[in-house]
């Protein structure tokens, strides 16, 4: 079982460490999407008075946005009108006409906003968390084999230490090797829980992908075709005559009569999340509602259907079925739409700690591999090629990350904003970054390398917080002047992370100065009598 918990780990490590990380960001998506589109503002609040103002504000939202649609959309089969939450603040109506997609987003006082930032925002995280950038090339295939892997490491993990109580209170301080062995006891026990929900959602949430057998054998488009007979959908509108008036006008929407019917079935203020008008200026028009995800665990959430413009209500959408049921509710889990900001935080710390438990994983193997080869061949440092490999692997995945993400949010601020393909250019600045830490780690000796990288992190996160400040510097003030504490709460983490890797440096800087002393760590006294190695 050790032998197994180990070589998992290390086989799949680095994969499941930028899974998690990745992962844990995807809490924020909607805040970090908010965050990298400076345009927009706060429409929606948390308070209880911004709350009844935001309830109050849905009617006027979704008139101003039917209003724009009639005059602007008109050669179309649908609408969408997306209404504001206090995550997002992002308020937009979609159409398409042919292969033409058309967005439009507006501001608090329902002015279209001309010029939206060109940019993945949070969703590249969310989408790379389970992609891994391969979407076209199995990347949820080899995301679902390194869940299955967790999954098998966390059990074994469970026999390694068997002797929870005992893990749990032991933090031995003084030598770094022991504090950092304990350390990952400790947070295997705390994150346990956790880890084992995000493992077995994560699998739940494509079982038809990785076990097709049964949907090849019973659908007749097998594991492609059974999502569309399995899930619940409405009838197919027949062509209809247009909603005319007695004066030969077009009707309009019946959504005041609508929202009066909806605060019969929903109570809470802010319900709606998303509209959806089919058939527009048809006389069978129907007006779908859908409910905010926050009150269900599931990732589908509550829809009533209407007539457009008479505002009967419809047959709405049947259950599903048990198994579907069970499916929405994993990824309901995984993905904690639910979620209060509370929540939302401590989910987040646990996929902090989840990702600090596979870091020191792979530090704690090298540690050791490095005491054993250095007893074996008295202290001479030429290290193994597999644990070079390792260690230097170790540096391009955890510090890799890091430097990565802060260069994806600094390029956000710093390309132009007229530049073509700027969202990809984001990305494609991500990976290369990620690319230059696994370059760097290669070429210089470990030891310089986890310092000078976690030095530029340092450097990255402080300037990440110095941009966020200045550009653009009325963004800021904006957000000082309305309280905007989403806006506001990313200048804070920024900053706290820039010092924690400049603690984190100065820590490695120490060990840096004893190595160069020529003083070798991690290696008793007691089986070695001189300690004394020469230089790297």
């Amino acid at each position: 079982m050790i032998w197994l918990h180990t070589y998992l780990g290390i086989i799949t490590g680095w994969l499941l460490f930028v899974i998690f990380v990745t992962g844990t960001l995807s809490y924020f998506t909607p805040e970090i999407s908010y965050w990298m589109m400076p345009e927009r503002q706060v429409i929606a609040g948390d308070s209880q008075q911004q709350n009844q103002v935001y309830a109050q504000g849905q009617r006027y939202q979704l008139e101003k946005s039917i209003d724009y649609l009639e005059a602007h959309a008109t050669n179309t089969n649908s609408w969408r009108i997306y209404l504001p939450t206090p995550r997002d603040h992002h308020w937009y109506v979609q159409w398409s006409e042919g292969k033409t997609r058309h967005l439009v987003s507006f501001n608090k006082d329902a002015i279209p906003i001309e010029t939206a930032t060109d940019t993945k925002g949070g969703i590249f995280f969310r989408t790379f968390h389970y992609t891994l950038q391969l979407r076209g090339y199995g990347g949820r295939y080899i995301a679902g084999v390194a869940a299955m892997a967790m999954l098998l490491a966390l059990f074994t993990g469970i026999y390694t230490h068997r002797r929870f109580f005992k893990d749990f209170f032991t933090l031995r301080k003084g030598k770094l090797t022991k504090w950092t062995t304990d350390f990952h006891a400790l947070i295997g026990i705390v994150t346990l829980p956790f880890c084992l929900m995000i493992c077995i959602s994560a699998i739940m949430i494509y079982a038809i992908m990785y076990m097709p057998f049964s949907a090849n054998m019973h659908f007749e488009k097998g594991e492609r075709g059974v999502n569309k007979v399995i899930i619940p959908s409405l009838p197919t509108l027949s062509s209809s005559v247009e909603a005319l008036n007695t004066d030969g006008e077009s009707k309009s929407v019946a959504y005041p009569a609508i929202l009066t019917n909806l605060k019969k079935h929903w109570k809470e203020p802010n319900a709606i999340k998303r509209i959806t008008v089919e058939a527009p200026f048809k006389e069978n028009s129907r007006f779908i509602v859908e409910r905010t995800k926050s009150l269900s665990v599931s990732n589908r959430s509550e829809r009533l259907v209407y007539e457009s413009y008479t505002a009967a209500p419809l047959e709405g959408y049947a259950d599903e079925s048990a198994p579907a049921t069970f499916r929405r509710i994993m990824y309901g889990l995984h993905q904690a739409n639910f979620a209060t900001i509370g929540l939302r935080w401590l989910l987040f710390g646990l996929g902090a700690l989840g990702s600090a438990l596979i870091a020191t994983g792979l530090i704690i193997w090298v540690n050791k591999r490095r005491t054993a080869y250095l007893t074996a061949n008295s202290l001479r440092d030429d290290s193994s090629l597999s644990l070079r490999i390792m260690e230097k692997g170790n540096i391009a995945a955890i510090m890799g990350i890091a430097i990565a993400t802060s260069v994806f949010f600094l390029a956000n601020r710093l390309l132009p904003a007229d530049m073509i393909n700027r969202a990809s250019m984001e990305v494609n600045a991500f990976f290369i970054a990620w690319i230059c830490s696994v370059g760097h780690a290669i070429i210089r000796p470990s030891h310089n390398a986890w310092y000078e990288q976690t030095c530029v992190a340092a450097l990255s996160y402080i300037a990440l917080a110095v941009v966020s400040v200045s550009i653009p510097v009325e963004r800021a003030l904006d957000a000082v002047a309305t309280w905007d504490i989403t806006y506001l709460s990313f200048i804070v983490v920024f900053a706290l992370c820039g010092v924690g890797f400049m603690a984190l440096a100065r820590g490695l800087k120490v060990r840096l100065v004893r190595t160069s002393n020529g003083y070798v760590p991690h290696t008793k006294s007691a089986d070695v009598p001189n300690i004394k190695a020469r230089k790297r």
